[in-house]
């Protein structure tokens, strides 16, 4: 599920403000589900007010609370329920790279650039919150009152102040050096994309979007980088993982299925006996 276009396309549900082609929502988790796969093509700064979500990319788990902010890349992961999940309240910032690079710009003169970390391939970062921080994202709350009408420069004005005091937080550098990496055209390698979000349920016009590409750019650099396409590897991938998941692990055929991008049993099924010439389950009782 494209996250973003969830939030943008249900305003009953995540009440939410648009500035500038941006979007901001503040809402309380409707979730069921105990593990959503969830992915977005826009960057998320999430900022929990009240309750737990658990997070998780890969082998990284975080859980989402009041005490630390999360930048999520673009990109996909999954989102589970904690055993006391209800109430769970969340302000999402969804940030597109145009206005990061001029608002950076704007503040390229007040920022302690040099030496800056290297930026990281993972795709969710947690920051810090100080008392500063805090107050400026809970004074954006109250604009999400629909019966008040503000001017957007005023909302705009404190959306500023609070993206600048979480990268002028001397903590939060790794941040900063992201942005700065995206006022300089950063383009994100095709392969950075991949290997990062392979396991994931998604198409190809999926990854493009996470690659910041259109479908036919994607799919050019993705060929002169694999020299094949991306449905060949992605199989490939996909089917690699499973076994050494089916050699190694005790999680059930199902979970491997969620874990590896899989559609459904018989697919995976099919798919994995075509390649080694083995049932899923065979190829476990013989390998083990």
């Amino acid at each position: 599920m494209n996250i973003y276009e969830a939030h943008k396309a249900n305003p009953d549900i995540f009440t939410q403000l648009s500035l500038k082609d941006l979007l901001f929502c503040y809402y309380e988790c409707p979730q069921k589900e105990q593990v959503l796969q969830l992915y977005s093509n826009h960057n998320q700064f999430t900022f929990t007010i009240s309750g737990k979500r658990i997070i998780q990319h890969g082998d990284h788990r975080w859980e989402l609370s009041a005490d630390q902010g999360f930048l999520l890349k673009r990109g996909a992961f999954h989102q589970e329920l904690t055993h006391d999940f209800s109430g769970w309240k969340v302000l999402v910032l969804y940030l597109k790279d145009n206005y990061l690079k001029n608002i950076f710009e704007e503040f390229r003169q007040y920022l302690p650039l040099n030496n800056l970390p290297e930026v990281s391939t993972e795709m969710i970062e947690e920051f810090e919150i100080n008392d500063q921080i805090r107050n400026s994202y809970e004074s954006l709350l109250p604009y999400f009152d629909k019966s008040k009408v503000f001017p957007d420069s005023i909302f705009e004005g404190k959306f500023k102040e609070l993206l600048f005091s979480i990268i002028s937080h001397p903590n939060n550098r790794h941040i900063l050096a992201y942005i700065n990496q995206i006022s300089e055209d950063y383009l994100i390698p095709i392969w950075e994309v991949m290997e990062a979000n392979y396991f994931y349920e998604l198409s190809i016009a999926d990854f493009a979007k996470i690659a910041n590409r259109s479908l036919a750019t994607f799919r050019r650099d993705f060929e002169a980088h694999y020299h094949t396409t991306p449905g060949k590897w992605l199989t490939s991938k996909r089917l690699e993982k499973a076994k050494l998941l089916l050699q190694s692990s005790d999680k059930s055929i199902g979970d491997i299925i969620f874990s590896c991008g899989f559609k459904n049993m018989s697919h995976f099924s099919r798919i994995f006996k075509e390649r080694y010439s083995l049932y899923p389950t065979q190829y476990r009782e013989q390998h083990r």
